[in-house]
């Protein structure tokens, strides 16, 4: 790896090193937006193949007392959730607070079927479904007050980001500045065994529990697409089997396990030739470390590792003050990594 496990400084307070209080920290609903924080929003539609993403962005504005020259072009970075959440979960909020506070435009994205695009997407997304960044940077490279694109992308949404970096190759557009990914999983598999371990329980639970909420919305909304049984769906207790049942079928794929091993970010890490930083934490409790090494074992020097003892998944907070969760390390590093030239 670039950088060696446990080497990266971050030294949270003494009652915060937890990495279960460092996790359970993403989905607590303070600061998101903080008061202080007032700009409007503005909602995007997005085509796709089948209907639109929807997302929403907060534009940086030029402060002048009169507005006779449009607002200078600025890099706009799309902020994509992890599995089971979307544009108004807590961290992504967080998150696009301090990238807008950095001079930045902040846009989260709902993945396909996710939070409000449900009723505009016809299907539901899945860890290796780039077409749906790949849509959202040209419609912002479209946009007159746009000059580049970056993307952050959490857990599950950080899969889809490094495997679109892969993807890409050479091939990236000019205008993509850099890539993020926060607590990502990079092999599904290996993922997806960690996650049906006894001390797991609680995150999976609290996914399941988003991912059946979808799944029988979706039914609801599109019963003649819906490839499953609800009553057998409601009645899963592994995240595996939503995939087996929902996502499998949905998206041509034999199981979940072939799913999983097709889609793995890790598979696509050797081709990343583009600027791209991976923020993890050694005490992530629903991505341990023994799931991620292998596939770091041979990366391009276009990759940056930044590997934390501390932090938690999709954590890295330094305090309960507004600074420390907006401000988080990760999110430093993040906006750091996008403005370096």
């Amino acid at each position: 790896m670039n950088d060696s496990p446990e080497t990266a400084p971050f030294t949270p307070p003494t009652w915060m090193r937890n990495g279960h209080l460092q996790t359970l920290g993403a989905s607590l609903p303070l600061w998101a937006p903080p008061r202080t924080f007032t700009e409007n929003e503005e909602r995007i539609l997005v085509p796709v193949e089948e209907g639109s993403l929807v997302a929403r962005a907060w534009w940086q504005k030029e402060r002048q007392k009169e507005r006779q020259k449009a607002d200078a072009p600025k890099t706009a970075v799309i902020l994509v959730h992890g599995v089971g959440g979307d544009v108004g979960s807590q961290y992504v909020i967080r998150a696009a607070v301090a990238v807008h506070r950095a001079g930045m435009h902040a846009v989260r994205l709902n993945l396909r079927g996710a939070g409000e695009g449900l009723k505009t997407a016809p299907t539901l997304y899945h860890a290796g479904l780039t077409e749906d960044l790949r849509s959202t940077v040209d419609v912002l490279l479209a946009r007159p007050n746009v000059s580049d694109v970056a993307i952050v992308g959490f857990s599950l949404g950080g899969n889809v980001t490094l495997k679109l970096a892969g993807e890409w190759g050479s091939d990236a557009p000019k205008k993509i500045r850099a890539m993020v990914a926060i607590s990502p999983p990079l092999d599904l598999v290996r993922t997806s065994r960690a996650l049906e371990r006894r001390r797991s329980f609680p995150y999976r639970r609290y996914v399941l529990k988003k991912l059946l909420e979808t799944g029988r919305e979706y039914a609801k909304l599109y019963p003649e697409r819906a490839r499953y049984d609800v009553a057998k769906l409601s009645r899963a207790k592994l995240i595996r089997e939503y995939d087996e049942q929902v996502v499998a079928p949905m998206h041509g794929f034999q199981s979940a396990d072939d799913y999983y091993r097709k889609m793995s970010a890790g598979l696509f890490l050797p081709r990343i030739q583009m600027r791209t930083l991976l923020v993890h934490a050694e005490d992530d409790p629903m991505i341990p470390p023994d799931t991620m090494r292998p596939s770091l074992e041979k990366i391009p020097k276009s990759l940056t590792v930044d590997w934390t003892k501390r932090g938690g998944h999709v954590g890295w907070f330094g305090g309960f003050s507004e600074d420390g969760f907006v401000q988080t390390y990760a999110m430093k590093k993040s906006i750091a990594f996008i403005e370096k030239v």
